[in-house]
């Protein structure tokens, strides 16, 4: 036996121990392999090594090299099949199996399958041993024992992998293990040392058997492990079975030297008694530190705040590491939270091929290839992806002005987007070359999405010769990965061409067919399968930078502070995961029937997993030299409770209860952590920095009003910036309630001037009625195409009619009202220099609110007594705000343009009316000047006296001129109060407002 096992706690010194057994296998002139647990370990340790000129001729690998150099040596030559034509074959098992299964369904079985064979292959467990004791189970417990015929599917992937000529990654690992153990010289002396590992697989457990003990290797192991102790229940099962097979075993004790002087005591006394029942209290001092925050952005700006501080007192950001899972912690906010405070950091993780640029249009352009089953492939935007993607349009801003037209137009799929796109530009040739490429077979579809992909990764660098950044590193990872997947479905395709038809018999022999739909056959199923790849993106930990880590990452290295986010209830410790295929009873009965033995029995049990998260938190607390912080969120972003981890207090427990107590706070919502100056709102509002910029102010103070933009002013002025003087474009239909009453305006408009050429008079009357309704009907289909009341044709009609009998209702009301008024003046506008914004001809100025400020806008309706009294009306939808609320809401519209009315027209207004053109009531509100002797039907409390109508009059002018002296000296100031309806603040991204 040549194996030698180191054990301890952490900081225990195993490290060094490790590397003297490396100088030493180097100074005799061996070739050692050191074996590591992450990417980032392999670069830490050939660094270091290569400081200290150790590193000619070591190799420092991952677990999977080790193996890789294993099937090397044992001469397997068999190819691996790679991860994707995998899974495809796996899922063409569990589609045969049980045809009638969903598509999620069989993807969840192949995905258990996957998990279930790899621990099948690993413990050599063939498919007719596996037959057997499913045979026993049966014959014990019944025929529906096992769930499932998985000795049918075991024997099924066996024999594919043969007619493929290919072997999984298990089977070529156990294989090269079995070869090694027939024929040990084929390993040689080489020396092989584990270390970072804090638990073996049974595979690693059989490789470290197979070298150090059949082949004779040097082969040193270091496994954290403490008898007695609570944090390393969860490792005695694989020191157990390493124990018998060591020639030397060296126990390390526990020391504290590694631990900063001022953080040592705190520090060592959590490493020495994480989870041991009676330990005492001490004071955690300032190296210890709980930090709480109302959401997840508040846990996480408190985070960065304590980076900032250690950054500014001298630690270098490479010494700091921030320990974070995706369950607990949105990377995407912790990015953004991390860049506003400006704290670099290094995040790298796996993503979702569509996440990339490439990835994202290669998707939308293979979904819009229509196929036999699908004429109609693909959805708008899957187009627009595809046309997004950089560098394939010359001018960007088609694919914008692509989206608007189908938006407004009501096109939804990517058939009915490239019609529209070809009216006005070049044909979309690429999807035409991939749907004959599609006719041709799998093939022929593979290779030419291959092309596509490599255009696509090109376009936007085609003669650049740049060197890659770190974003376009991803979009180079996301590359590979689908050329990669490509080349792998080119394979299985080549393979399947080349063997038995598909019209082989079923009685045929598993091993003389592949599964059906093994390779994809359209482009949509191609997009499918491609939407399931990820790719790694960003960097590993690099200098200047603070690691962003997951808590399996920081097993090999030690840092100076460390951060450990998200400890909640469910995510650390995590919940347990229970075998996809065969639960732990299932597995029990098993092997009390059969003998065969599949798994610990503790292995997906809520015992095993608390104990293997328990020496994950102890391994993770044990890395920081200097100060460890821990964090949580008391509750998600709408506010539901979010209870911290048990883990915080078995660690509060180990100290004084300041330190609870003390912990840092942060309440949701809150926004004090911005750089730049915010508005902060609570009750009351508080004014924003003012615009500065002369020329705009200048415009500003020069442009005219109309009531609208007045009324939006002063309900919001933030609001109003950003939707009439900012003015983004929408991308959206106008929205139906708009559409409704752009059109309800020009039908009531051409209704009754129509009305008044035929009959001498608009106004209407019970006689009238009938050839009113007559032409309301005429106007509304004659002006729906210039006013769509929907892009969706089944509520386009709907729609329509509930606005056709809306207006009737109002002729009906207007009619029976029998109003002495005579409508004068329709749709009237002024102030529009000649041309109105209809194109309409008006020859009327701006009406001049005082101080320079000029108004202009368009009356729906004047109508004028035989006596020349004048009411002004606006049209509504259901709100018809009475009078007395014009001024405390901002509704000026009516006031002031009774005013215009007044000073353009010389009449002598004596009413403003808001008329609803639906709901319950349709009698108008507003005000009416009592003194006039006019009898009109509107609500009795709009009646006033005359000097009342006058004063109500005057307000309304004053408050338009204060908005608008405001807005010429740049006053903002948010008021998400009066923002939108209901309250709330629209744009809260840029008021940062809460209601």
């Amino acid at each position: 036996m040549s194996i030698t096992l180191i054990t301890g706690p952490a900081n225990a010194g195993k490290a060094e121990l490790v590397m003297e057994a490396l100088r030493g296998h180097l100074a005799r002139g061996e070739e050692p392999l050191l074996i590591v647990p992450t990417r980032a370990d392999v670069e830490h340790y050939l660094r270091e090594l290569a400081g200290e000129r150790a590193a000619i001729g070591l190799r420092v690998e991952r677990f999977a090299g080790l193996i890789a150099e294993m099937v090397l040596r044992a001469g397997i030559v068999q190819p691996a099949i790679g991860a994707l034509a995998r899974e495809r074959l796996l899922e063409s098992l569990a589609a045969a199996e049980d045809p009638s299964r969903s598509r999620g369904a069989r993807r969840g079985l192949a995905r258990a399958l996957s998990e279930l064979l790899v621990e099948l292959q690993v413990k050599r467990v063939s498919p007719q041993r596996l037959s057997r004791a499913l045979q026993d189970w049966r014959a014990a417990d019944g025929s529906d024992a096992a769930p499932l015929a998985l000795d049918r599917l075991f024997d099924g992937y066996r024999a594919a992998l043969r007619r493929l000529d290919r072997a999984d990654g298990e089977e070529r690992a156990v294989r090269a293990l079995d070869a090694l153990r027939e024929r040990p010289a084929l390993w040689g002396r080489t020396p092989v040392l584990l270390y970072g590992f804090d638990d073996l697989t049974a595979l690693q457990l059989d490789a470290v058997e197979t070298l150090g003990r059949i082949a004779d290797a040097p082969v040193t192991v270091s496994l954290p492990y403490e008898p007695g102790r609570a944090a390393f229940g969860g490792r005695a099962t694989t020191f157990q079975q390493l124990a018998p097979l060591v020639a030397e075993h060296r126990a390390l004790q526990s020391r504290g030297e590694h631990y900063a002087p001022h953080a040592r005591r705190a520090l060592s006394h959590l490493e020495r008694s994480l989870f041991e029942p009676g330990a005492a209290r001490i004071d955690a001092g300032p190296a210890l530190r709980l930090l709480e925050g109302g959401g997840e952005r508040a846990e996480l700006e408190l985070v960065a705040r304590e980076i900032e501080e250690l950054l500014s007192r001298g630690l270098a950001a490479e010494e700091i590491a921030v320990l974070a899972r995706p369950a607990g912690t949105s990377f995407e906010l912790l990015g953004e939270v991390f860049a506003a405070l400006g704290v670099p950091y290094t995040l790298q993780r796996r993503r979702p091929f569509g996440d990339a640029a490439v990835g994202r249009a290669l998707l939308g352009l293979l979904r819009c290839v229509p196929s036999a089953d699908a004429p109609a492939a693909g959805e708008l935007g899957d187009l627009l992806a595809w046309l997004r993607a950089p560098g394939l349009l010359e001018q960007p801003g088609l694919a914008d002005s692509l989206e608007l037209r189908a938006r407004r137009s009501g096109a939804q799929s990517a058939a009915e987007a490239r019609a529209l796109w070809e009216q006005r530009h070049w044909p979309l040739e690429a999807i035409d070359r991939l749907r004959e490429a599609q006719e041709r077979g799998p093939s022929a579809l593979l290779e030419r999405a291959a092309r596509e992909l490599y255009w696509l990764f090109c376009a936007p660098r085609r003669g650049a010769a740049a060197v890659l950044g770190a974003e376009q590193l991803d979009e180079a990872g996301a590359l590979a990965a689908a050329r990669r997947a490509l080349g792998e479905l080119r394979e299985l395709a080549r393979i399947a061409r080349a063997g038995a038809p598909e019209s082989a018999p079923e009685s045929a022999r598993p091993a003389d067919r592949l599964p059906r739909a093994l390779v994809p056959s359209t482009a949509a199923e191609l997009a499918e399968v491609l939407q399931r790849l990820d790719f790694l993106s960003g960097e590993g930990p690099a200098p200047g930078a603070v690691a962003v880590l997951d808590p399996l990452a920081l097993r090999a290295r030690r840092v100076r502070a460390l951060f450990v986010c998200g400890l909640q209830e469910g995510v650390f410790p995590a919940r347990p995961r229970p075998q996809p295929l065969l639960a732990e009873e299932q597995r029990r009965r098993l092997a009390e029937v059969s003998g065969l033995r599949l798994s610990d029995q503790d292995e997906g049990t809520q015992e095993g997993q608390l104990a293997a998260e328990r020496y994950l938190l102890y391994a993770a607390v044990s890395r920081p030299q200097e100060q460890l912080v821990l964090s949580w969120h008391s509750a998600d972003d709408d506010g539901r409770s979010t209870p911290r981890s048990l883990f915080v207090d078995d660690v509060c427990d180990l100290f004084d209860a300041d330190l609870l107590a003390d912990r840092a706070r942060r309440p949701l919502g809150a926004v004090d952590l911005q750089t730049e100056p915010v508005t902060v709102l609570s009750g009351s509002a508080r004014s924003t920095q003012p615009l500065r910029d002369e020329q705009l102010l200048a415009e500003l103070a020069a442009r005219p009003w109309s009531a609208s933009s007045l009324e939006r002013r002063i309900a919001c002025p933030v609001a109003w910036f950003v939707e009439r003087v900012l003015r983004p474009d929408e991308f959206e239909p106008e929205p139906e309630p708009l559409a409704r009453g752009a059109l309800a305006h020009a039908a009531l408009k051409d209704t009754l001037e129509e009305l008044r050429r035929q009959t001498g008079s608009a106004r209407l009357t019970p006689t009238t009625l009938a050839r009113a309704r007559e032409l309301l009907d005429r106007a509304l289909v004659a002006n729906e195409a210039a006013h769509p009341l929907s892009v969706s044709p089944e509520r386009r009609l709907a729609v329509r009619r509930r606005l056709q009998v809306d207006l009737q209702r109002y002729l009906e009301q207007a009619a029976a009202s029998d109003s002495p008024l005579e409508p004068t003046e329709l749709e009237l506008g002024f102030g529009f220099d000649g041309q109105d914004d209809r194109g309409e001809a008006t020859a009327l100025p701006a009406f001049e609110l005082g101080g320079g400020f000029r108004l202009r806008g368009r009356i729906d309706r004047i109508d004028v007594a035989p006596g020349g009294e004048a009411v002004v009306y606006d049209y509504k939808g259901k709100d018809a705000p009475a009078a007395a609320r014009w001024i405390k809401e901002g509704k000026l519209q009516v006031a002031l343009y009774m005013r215009a009315a007044e000073e353009l027209l010389g009449l002598e207004v004596v009413g403003g009316l808001y008329q609803p053109l639906a709901g319950s009531d349709l009698r108008p509100r507003g005000v009416l000047d009592g003194d006039s002797g006019l009898e009109l039907d509107c609500a009795s409390t709009d009646v006033r006296e005359r000097a009342e109508v006058r004063e109500l009059l005057a307000e309304a002018l004053a408050a338009a001129r204060a908005a608008a002296e405001q807005t010429a000296r740049g006053e903002l100031q948010p008021l998400p109060q009066t923002c939108a309806w209901r309250g709330g603040c629209r744009y809260p991204t840029i008021c940062r407002c809460e209601r």
